[in-house]
């Protein structure tokens, strides 16, 4: 690593006609020191969890960046200062000339909050406050991108993911440390400062061997399948159409399928819970939602009003939205299934960790494959259909079938394929993502990045709304109704399977479920011929060939799409709630945990499945989980470093990293409510 004063300049790739652009790979990075102080007394970070209550309500939570790291290509540049990074970055603009740069980040979000000490920022792209995918500095020709949004990974595992020359390195840097600009850092230091650049570098080189110039780099992990559907159907006009006649541009439509829309089921049998459960079975979906999009129905025409009265009226060739009002309701199962948070109104409910088992009168909003499920699985006395609409049932357009099954092919022949890794990790992460990319959220309130007054929400006019809607529709990409159904439709796959089971049913997670023995086994073969037989009508019906719905990897064996297969057994497991449960698996014999906020580490801590209760801790030093606090508001003070030297801070934003710990409990954490995407999205104020 070179320090940035020996900088003499670097060979530049200028890239464009009109718009010319450097297309150098530039990344940045910082390290910092996260300190407390608590009444003018400096404590270090990591002895957070040692303060009593009182105490770490009073602490002042302060941080410091004390070395950058600048990337130009695989050689790395540093300093200590803010002021030196300026001082850099001019050099680089008086070399490199006014070209615009792009300099990649991983986990912009962080950095940003420390860069607000010395630059202006404009044009910040962010779907979440403080949620940084670009922004660039108004001193500087720079946009500064989030490589993390775009990989989805973590920076210690994109070398294993993308197959790098290059790998983090661990241990060499103690955070526990308070260090500052004056701190004095050994080689191996520096060369752990070094090496995240070059790790980010090594990242993008490899993306640019698919995307070629950094300015075609998609923004997001779900632009790279993106981008690809795109260039597939530019000029196809039959998928343009089909699909835009599918783009509702109703204010109140729009609102109606944003209430219907729900995510995965994810709950726990409360006759179950808290107890040791011996001998458990785990079966799973083949790719869930993917074996929806390409074998179901979906709504293929702008929804219009009808005058439903009762179930008896729905007919299977059309999709509806229904507004439902319920009385006098009770669940039929162990197992409980409308959601409290999608519900217009509950009067008298009562309810299994946020499922109604019962209520006095109930509004919600729902697709037909919800309402005929919840019309069978709930006793009521009385029912109103208050508002109904109806759109043609079809198949998604077959182009996007056929490209959601070449991904699925691809995924599983490059599956365990030596010297295929790369391709099957860019594969999968493409098939992955073709759900999200139906459900990303394109029209939602602003979030607005101000200089002087941070962050902020903009709520977009109903205008602004439909504008946006008719932008949709002239598009013709994707209709935000296939994502809608694409989870009722799973859902439906998977409730139906769990009230036929449902006595043996310990827990459910969007696409599984926990079972105890004794359970039918012919209800899961039954299925999955229903499964198959499905798939074949698909294939009959649209002419694909039957074989890309069942590829088969490098051994052989088949996989088809949509199977529920058995994927683990546990010789005992436990539940505490939704995304709450611990089990020893008989390969290992070893505890696991899922808890939703735990890293898997934490496992380390349960000496026995007994201890998986109620006010269980999950300890920092199994965990090594960290709390980020942004300070908006730090105060100037004379920060010691670990070998005592001290150093007057003045800056006024930074990110403090503190020790966490996770109580157990069984608080009202509703997974349905993490998994819901379109939750953010704008409303259209109906009058």
């Amino acid at each position: 690593m070179i320090y940035w004063k020996e900088y003499n300049g670097h060979a530049v790739d200028i890239k464009g006609k009109r718009n010319k652009y450097d297309n150098t790979i530039y990344t940045f990075d910082i390290e910092t020191s996260s300190y407390l102080i608590l009444n003018n007394r400096q404590i270090n970070a990591s002895e957070y969890l040692n303060l009593t209550k009182k105490e770490q309500e009073d602490c002042i939570f302060n941080s410091n960046m004390y070395i950058w790291m600048f990337g130009i290509n695989d050689t790395v540049y540093y300093g200590r200062t803010w002021d030196e990074l300026k001082a850099f970055l001019l050099r680089i603009e008086n070399w490199a000339t006014d070209y615009k740069k792009f300099v990649f980040v991983h986990n912009l979000s962080y950095e940003f909050q420390f860069l607000r000490n010395v630059f202006n920022f404009k044009s910040v792209f962010s779907r979440k406050s403080r949620k940084l995918i670009r922004c660039e500095i108004e001193e500087f020709n720079i946009e500064f991108r989030c490589s993390y949004m775009m990989s989805n990974a973590k920076l210690e595992k994109l070398p294993d993911i993308y197959n790098l020359p290059v790998k983090k390195l661990v241990g060499n840097l103690d955070y526990s440390k308070t260090r500052h600009s004056k701190t004095n850092l050994t080689k191996k230091e520096l060369s752990y400062c070094e090496n995240d650049c070059l790790v980010v570098y090594e990242y993008i080189k490899k993306e640019l061997e698919t995307y070629e110039t950094i300015k075609n780099l998609p923004l997001t992990s779900t632009g790279h399948v993106r981008k690809e559907l795109k260039e597939l159907i530019e000029k196809d006009w039959n998928y343009k159409n089909k699909v835009r006649k599918s783009i509702n541009i109703d204010g109140h439509i729009y609102n109606l399928l944003i209430e219907a829309f729900a995510g995965g089921y994810t709950h726990a049998n409360w006759t179950k819970t808290d107890t040791i459960i011996k001998n458990v079975v785990s079966f799973d979906f083949t790719s869930s939602y993917p074996y929806v999009m390409t074998a179901f129905k979906f709504p293929a025409t702008q929804f219009k009003k009808c005058n439903i009265k009762n179930k008896s009226q729905l007919l299977e060739c059309f999709a509806y939205i229904l507004v439902v009002k319920f009385k006098n309701i009770k669940c039929k199962y162990f197992n409980n299934f409308i959601s409290q948070s999608k519900c217009r109104r509950i009067l008298k409910g009562r309810y299994d960790n946020g499922r109604v088992i019962s209520a006095e009168e109930l509004e919600i909003v729902l697709t037909d494959v919800d309402f005929k499920f919840i019309s069978e699985v709930y006793n009521y006395d009385d029912i109103e259909i208050q508002e109904s609409y109806f759109s043609r049932y079809d198949y998604l357009p077959k182009q996007f079938i056929e490209f959601i099954l070449k991904k699925y092919v691809n995924k599983t022949e490059y599956k365990n394929v030596e010297g295929k890794e790369v391709e099957y990790m860019l594969e999968k992460n493409k098939f992955n993502s073709l759900y999200g990319m139906s459900v990303t959220n394109n029209i939602k309130d602003a979030v607005v990045f101000d200089n002087k007054n941070g962050w902020s929400e903009e709520k977009l006019s109903n205008e602004e709304i439909i504008s946006l809607l008719e932008k949709e529709q002239k598009q013709a990409f994707l209709s935000f109704s296939y994502g809608v159904w694409v989870t009722a439709w799973a859902r439906f796959n998977l409730l139906k399977n769990l009230v036929k089971l449902d006595d043996h049913v310990i827990y459910a997670d969007t696409d599984s479920l926990k079972l105890e023995e004794g359970f039918k086994k012919e209800i899961i073969e039954n299925y999955n011929n229903e499964v198959i037989e499905k798939i074949k009508n698909v294939s009959e019906e649209l002419k694909i060939d039957i074989e890309k719905f069942r590829p088969k990897d490098k051994k052989g064996i088949e996989h088809c799409l949509g199977l529920f297969d058995k994927d683990a057994e546990y010789s005992e497991f436990i539940t505490q709630g939704a995304k709450k449960y611990a089990y020893i698996d008989k390969k290992d014999n070893e505890i696991h945990i899922t808890v939703a906020g735990v890293p898997k580490s934490g496992a380390k801590g349960l000496k026995r499945l007994e201890d998986f209760k109620d006010n269980f801790v999950f300890d920092y030093k199994y965990t090594n989980k960290n709390l980020l606090i942004y300070n908006d508001e730090m105060i100037e003070f004379n920060l010691k470093d670990y070998k005592g030297k001290e150093l007057n801070i003045k800056d006024k934003y930074g990110c403090c990293l503190i020790p966490t710990t996770y109580e157990l409990g069984k608080s009202e954490e509703y997974a349905q409510l993490l998994s819901d995407e379109s939750s953010a999205r704008a409303i259209y104020k109906e009058r």
